[in-house]
């Protein structure tokens, strides 16, 4: 069973991750890349809105399902198919995985427009999967067992 105090952590971080996040979709591409000190907050809240959603859907895998996975996009993807999270909605989300990836590991090669698309658009999936793991939480009653 789920650890609640350590998924209510993640979430609280998540969505303070995109509170702060919201301040920065107001810029154009040119004044976010001209800023580097904004630049690069952004990028990091990003990153760490990535590894926030894939600790949340790490702990539920390994706590509720009788399953492993050996790459973090299965970890969307495995939520999917147990139906924690609406199947197309992990295909399109599972993305992040190589987000996270390429600016940990790759991080020379972080494409800007990347970086501000997400911002635009990956936002909104963030507060989505955070309503989905509320849900199912709620249905298994997790929420019931907070102490």
């Amino acid at each position: 069973m789920v650890k609640i105090e350590i998924l209510h952590a993640r979430l609280a971080a998540l969505r303070e991750y995109c509170e702060q996040l919201d301040v920065k979709r107001g810029l154009s591409l040119a004044a976010l890349t001209s800023d580097l000190d904004a630049y690069h907050a952004t990028l990091h809240r990003l990153q760490l809105a990535c590894q926030a959603a894939l600790d949340i859907a790490s702990h539920i895998l390994a706590a509720d399902f009788p399953r492993r996975v050996d790459q973090y996009r299965d970890l969307i993807l495995a939520l999917g198919s147990e139906g924690v999270l609406p199947a197309d909605f992990a295909r399109r989300f599972a993305g992040i995985a190589g987000f996270r990836n390429i600016v940990i590991h790759e991080y020379l090669a972080v494409d800007p427009a990347r970086v501000y698309e997400l911002l635009h658009s990956g936002l909104d999936d963030f507060r989505a999967f955070a309503r989905y793991v509320l849900e199912y939480l709620e249905q298994t009653g997790a929420l019931e067992d907070e102490p």
